[in-house]
């Protein structure tokens, strides 16, 4: 009988999941996402939801991230997910994560709910979208209950702002909860 001394290897494995449910968290671990949509999520003790992130393909998410509490991970599409470990993340990937927050921490501190619900769009748009002819189409399933927890507003202003940028000829809001960002 043999017997080995050395640290057991971790070994990464995939996992599928559902629209609406939650990956799994612990205090080491990672998710490095390999299709589909997720975002990270608080909330406050009147149960008000804070949206902290979108992430998709190429992105790592995990509870290492993050010291808010309580935080959460749920798919917004069905999600392939690769479990990884804290030291098999790349410099580059910590990186994107530290601009994502920053880019979405600048854009809650716009005052003006219109502008700040565009510069979501445009962000969006330029990190999610694909470019057709007229502009951008975000192909997300961004419910305006989802975009007002991005921006700490409420469903009904997203909606009549939404109204708004449309009648002003900045987006085009399509079946499905598609978005098409015009371009100026």
């Amino acid at each position: 009988m043999l017997i080995s001394c050395s640290p057991p290897v971790r070994i990464a494995y995939r996992r599928s999941f559902q629209r609406r449910d939650q990956i799994p968290l612990d205090s080491d671990g990672l998710w490095s996402i390999e299709s589909g949509y997720v975002r990270t999520l608080t909330w406050d003790v009147t149960g008000t939801i804070s949206a902290l992130g979108i992430w998709s393909k190429g992105d790592v998410i995990g509870r290492a991230f993050s010291k808010v509490n309580p935080y959460q991970i749920e798919c917004l599409t069905p999600v392939e997910a690769r479990r990884i470990s804290l030291s098999d993340c790349s410099s580059e990937k910590l990186l994107a994560h530290i601009q994502q927050i920053e880019t979405l921490l600048s854009l809650a501190n716009t005052r003006q709910v219109s502008t700040r619900l565009l510069r979501l769009l445009r962000w969006f748009a330029q990190r999610f979208g694909t470019v057709v002819e007229q502009g951008y189409l975000l192909n997300l399933p961004l419910t305006h209950q989802l975009l007002s927890e991005f921006i700490g507003s409420t469903r009904v202003t997203v909606t009549r702002t939404l109204g708004e940028l449309e009648d002003a000829g900045k987006l085009k809001q399509l079946r499905q909860h598609q978005i098409l960002l015009l371009l100026e």
